[in-house]
C-alpha cells in the first residue's frame, strides 16, 4: 500500500465552520497511527453538496481564522492550504488533488513522489461513489477512514473489501475512533457549547461576532 521511506501527506479537507475537538483529536490519533510528514488541511471554498441545500456559510476568511486559532497550539506539522477557497466555483476532491500534487512538484518534488492520506470520516465510504471521477481520486490516495461514534464495523469492512475488489482503491480503517459533534449545535450556541471547540477557536468567534443570534 505504501511504500518506506516515501514522504506521506495527510490531507484533511471540510468546512471546518467551526472547526471542532472532534477534528482536532482525529488529526492527533491519525498522526500517532499513520505518522505523515505534513498534514494539510483543506478548508472548502464553496461545499456545493451544502449549497445546494441551502446551507448558509461562514466566510472563508473567518473559516481560516478559526481554523488558525484553533490549531495553532497543536504539536503537528499542519499546513493550511487555501486550494479552494482562492476559487470562486466549486471544488473537487480528485481536482483539489491534481493541483496539490502539480504545486508539490514545483515547490517541495518529494511530496509528490510520496504517499497522499485522504481523511474522513466512514460516511465517505459509502458516498465516494457519487463523487465526481472517484475512480480516478481513489487511483491518487490511500482512503484513511475512521469510524465514529456507534457506526458498524462489519459494514464498513465490507464496504471497503467491495471498493478495494471493483477498483484496486487503497483504504486503511483507523483504529481511532472519532466522536460525533455538531457543528450546527456550536453555531447555535457557542457559548454553551464552548466546550467542544479549541480555545483560540472559541475566542475568535467572540471577537468577530461570529454566530450571534439576531432574533
Amino acid at each position: 500500500m505504501e511504500i518506506a521511506g516515501r514522504p506521506k501527506t495527510a490531507i484533511f479537507g471540510g468546512t471546518f465552520d467551526p472547526i471542532h475537538m472532534g477534528h482536532v483529536e482525529l488529526l492527533e490519533n491519525v498522526y500517532e497511527e499513520i505518522c505523515p510528514d505534513r498534514i494539510v488541511i483543506i478548508p472548502s471554498g464553496h461545499p456545493y453538496m451544502k449549497e445546494k441545500k441551502g446551507i448558509r456559510i461562514t466566510s472563508s476568511e473567518d473559516r481560516i481564522g478559526m481554523l488558525e486559532a484553533g490549531v495553532g497550539d497543536l504539536d503537528l506539522p499542519i499546513v493550511i492550504s487555501r486550494i479552494e477557497t482562492g476559487k470562486d466555483t466549486p471544488s473537487y476532491s480528485v481536482d483539489t488533488i491534481a493541483q496539490l500534487k502539480a504545486e508539490d512538484l514545483e515547490t517541495d518534488e518529494k511530496y509528490a513522489d510520496g504517499d497522499y492520506y485522504f481523511l474522513c470520516g466512514s460516511d465517505i465510504l459509502f458516498e465516494i461513489e457519487k463523487w465526481y471521477e472517484f475512480e480516478k481520486l481513489l487511483g491518487e490516495i490511500i482512503l484513511t477512514v475512521t469510524p465514529r461514534g456507534e457506526d458498524d464495523i462489519g459494514l464498513i469492512l465490507e464496504k471497503k473489501k467491495d471498493l478495494e475488489e471493483k477498483y484496486a482503491a487503497k483504504i486503511i480503517i483507523t483504529s481511532f475512533r472519532g466522536k460525533v459533534i455538531s457543528s450546527t449545535l456550536i453555531r447555535s450556541n457557542p457559548d454553551k457549547y464552548k466546550d467542544l471547540v479549541p480555545k483560540g477557536t472559541y475566542e475568535y468567534i467572540k471577537e468577530h461576532h461570529l454566530y450571534e443570534r439576531k432574533d
